[in-house]
């Protein structure tokens, strides 16, 4: 998935109101009291019955017809054009659940596992009629010839371990490694999406294409509606899962700001949105307790304050270290998360993989780093060459320390334990502020290439936290300085080189018994790092009703990522939502 999907929407206080300098405690106030804005008086009893499934964000800008699926993710039009026209191979789902057969039935590993033929559903029909084949899938594959952009299994990269795609036949396709690679399923093949080949080899430029009317062998394929304010995707009559999707359409609404939002899924309008919601039990459960739910699903990677390693005084270890004592994760968790986003280790693992750390030495230095201990980071920072001149922190070269975090106005949460943050690096003589940046665009090129301080998530394989680890400290995830990193996961802009040999024995078996002494490995040098700081479990927020459809990501039904725009899981969604209102979860 891209980063733009992962990092789901957020519902609460207005930019002015969050821009406000306030002191923490009149922050959170203000966040519970917006929560139930005063203009909500629309109840469900006034929302008419509607047959699409209607979906929203959070201001959002006008909608632009751009159904491109390699760089249209971060739009409106592009919430779920993979997973609503395009298809996958195959879904490991979040939560580190088995991989389950796409447009890929089955699957075979040979040759010492460096070779996987996959076997292709057949009867499998594009939108226009034209019948699926190896040919589309081999092509899809190393589209990356064609442009960059298309790469989405890094073929074309100069480290790929893919030495080859061929058909075999028009319904399998022989994926040939150069070394086995355990991981190449969930973390590699997982991401890809199967394109037209009679389509997609015309296109003069891929990576400018608007798309405006796709052909794609998913659930939803026909443009039914579009204007600047909404649009619909209506039912492929010929999908070749028999049956499916159950619903007839997907509608995807603007709202033009946060409180416009919380006001549409109050009052029953909007079916499903992917928001953090302050107080959520009362401003939205309540509403209508039979049919209003939120599952805010906290098998997830953490979110972390992040920096460009090679920057100083980030560079220092020691100096990120001190960072991890001296932020408060419990409080920021309760008042900033408002207790829906669980505080973290030093590893960050405990909320997705926390059966893979069972060394007793690595569990208790992971809690240790994220116990709030002011006292224990000043120490560690004196130690280390760094020296107070009064209450104020210099580091070894002489400079004041300063680090302001950067963050979205609107984002409720993420500014309250911004807020929180600050507080507690103020605490160790850290002038340090929360910069508020007015949107998305304003704020993402800078924190995706993390040239400011900010919070911000982590990707990777569902199946094992070998995705995470490849990310943070690996050679070959590296992104250099300045350049967006999301592509990876890089962040930090760096890499330990004791690293890189355990990833790479890691991929070649497929023994979890054999893995976990090299994960064990790896989390000790993840913790000598820190190449990040692991703050708080990122939620997959899921806020939905079920007054005119049902069979959603619950609790009781957790079959993948909650989150509507996260690929591939929202096939998953797309084509088990079903119709029909019941009270209960």
């Amino acid at each position: 998935m891209s980063a733009a999907q992962s990092r789901s929407s957020r519902l609460g206080l207005t930019a002015g109101i969050a821009g406000a300098a306030a002191a923490l405690a009149a922050l959170i106030v203000v966040a519970v009291a917006t929560a139930t804005p005063a203009h909500h008086t629309a109840t469900t009893a006034t929302a008419k019955s509607h047959s699409c499934l209607v979906m929203t964000g959070s201001g959002d800008p006008a909608f632009t017809k751009n159904f491109n699926p390699f760089t249209a993710t971060g739009l409106p039009s592009g919430q779920f054009v993979k997973g609503a026209i395009y298809e996958g191979l195959t879904v490991s789902p979040e939560g580190g659940k088995p991989t389950l057969p796409w447009l890929a039935r089955t699957w075979k590993w040979s040759n010492g596992n460096k070779t996987l033929t996959l076997n292709l559903a057949k009867g499998v029909k594009w939108s226009d009629g034209k019948a699926l084949t190896s040919t589309d899938v081999v092509y899809s594959l190393t589209a990356g010839k064609q442009n960059k952009v298309m790469d989405i299994v890094g073929y074309t990269r100069p480290d790929t371990n893919i030495a080859s795609v061929k058909a075999k036949g028009a319904y399998a396709v022989v994926v040939n490694l150069k070394t086995p690679d355990s991981q190449f399923i969930a973390s590699t093949l997982n991401g890809a999406i199967v394109i037209p080949r009679h389509i997609w080899s015309k296109v003069a430029k891929p990576d400018t294409f608007t798309n405006p009317n796709p052909v794609g062998s998913g659930p939803f394929t026909r443009i039914t509606r579009f204007t600047t304010q909404d649009f619909v995707l209506s039912k492929n009559p010929s999908y070749w899962q028999h049956g499916k999707p159950l619903i007839s359409c997907l509608e995807y609404v603007q709202a033009a700001s946060n409180d416009a939002a919380l006001a549409l899924i109050q009052s029953g309008q909007v079916d499903w949105t992917h928001n953090f919601v302050p107080n959520v039990e009362k401003a939205y459960e309540a509403k209508d307790k039979a049919h209003f739910h939120a599952f805010y699903a906290t098998r997830a990677y953490p979110i972390s304050l992040v920096f460009d390693n090679n920057v100083y005084p980030y560079s220092l270890v020691a100096f990120r270290h001190a960072l991890s004592l001296a932020i408060d994760r419990r409080t920021v968790s309760k008042l900033g998360e408002y207790g829906y986003a669980p505080p973290t280790d030093a590893i960050g693992l405990n909320g997705l993989f926390p059966q893979w750390v069972v060394d007793p030495a690595v569990k208790a230095q992971a809690k240790s780093l994220a116990t709030y201990n002011p006292t224990a980071a000043k120490k560690l920072l004196t130690d280390n060459g760094f020296t107070y001149k009064g209450n104020k922190l210099y580091d070894p070269k002489g400079n004041a320390v300063s680090l302001d975090i950067h963050v979205i106005s609107g984002w409720s949460d993420w500014v309250a334990s911004n807020q929180i943050i600050t507080k507690n690096l103020q605490g160790i003589g850290i002038d340090s502020n929360v910069k508020l940046e007015p949107d998305w665009n304003s704020w993402y090129p800078n924190a995706f290439a993390t040239k400011n301080p900010t919070l911000l998530w982590q990707n990777g394989s569902q199946a094992s936290p070998y995705g995470y680890f490849n990310a943070n400290l690996a050679q070959n995830s590296v992104i250099p300085s300045g350049q967006d990193a999301s592509s990876t996961g890089n962040w930090s802009h760096t890499f330990d080189p004791k690293a890189q040999p355990l990833l790479d024995k890691w991929k070649v078996t497929l023994d979890p018994e054999k893995q976990q002494p090299i994960a064990t490995e790896l989390e000790k040098l993840f913790l000598q790092d820190m190449p990040i700081v692991p703050l708080f479990i990122g939620p997959r927020w899921s806020t939905y009703s079920t007054k005119y459809f049902h069979c959603f990501n619950s609790p009781s039904n957790f079959y993948g990522d909650p989150i509507f725009s996260t690929f591939p899981d929202n096939l998953l969604s797309f084509t088990r939502i079903c119709p029909g209102g019941k009270a209960g979860a």
